[in-house]
């Protein structure tokens, strides 16, 4: 349809879209929003968390037991506190595993033999006799994995 010059004014006039007092509620219902949105939080105190040092699984009766415990400490959050390893972390269990295949294992991949991305920066800090120190406490580690026991239940009796 055509529409010529003058019949424009033959047209139905719907001002519904250009009500002025609903376009200013609604300039007025999303200023209050905005302040809300924009206002100041209230500070929440968070509380201060104590961390305390975990009691070591192994006797600590030799330096080099104590130097590996320390260094161990950074091992923790992929290995376990007890060598147990976390699938989430793809880190294998390693308690009780023998000192010389662990300290194998710790040369090889800093030497780059073996490609592990995940331990290479807390490899470069650490000396060969400090893999070694470290070795040795793994070792010490308990060889069983502990047994998850659900609450109310009775432990397993530990097979001998």
């Amino acid at each position: 349809m055509a529409l010529v010059f003058f019949s424009y004014k033959s047209l139905p006039v719907n001002n519904a879209k250009f009500d002025l007092k609903k376009t200013e509620e609604a300039y007025h219902s999303k200023t209050v929003l905005v302040e809300k949105l924009l206002a100041p939080k209230e500070k929440v105190v968070v509380a201060e968390v104590e961390f305390k040092e975990y009691a070591p699984v192994v006797d600590l009766n030799t330096p080099q037991l104590v130097a590996g415990h320390k260094l161990y400490t950074q091992c923790i959050s992929c290995h376990g506190k007890g060598g147990e390893g976390k699938s989430s972390q793809k880190a294998p269990f390693i308690g009780g595993q023998f000192d010389w295949y662990i300290e194998k294992q710790l040369v090889d991949m800093k030497s780059g033999a073996r490609v592990n991305a995940v331990m290479n920066p807390i490899l470069k800090g650490l000396s060969p006799q400090d893999m070694k120190d470290l070795a040795a406490y793994v070792s010490r580690l308990p060889w069983k994995k502990p047994v998850e026991v659900a609450e109310g239940a009775e432990a397993p009796a530990a097979a001998q």
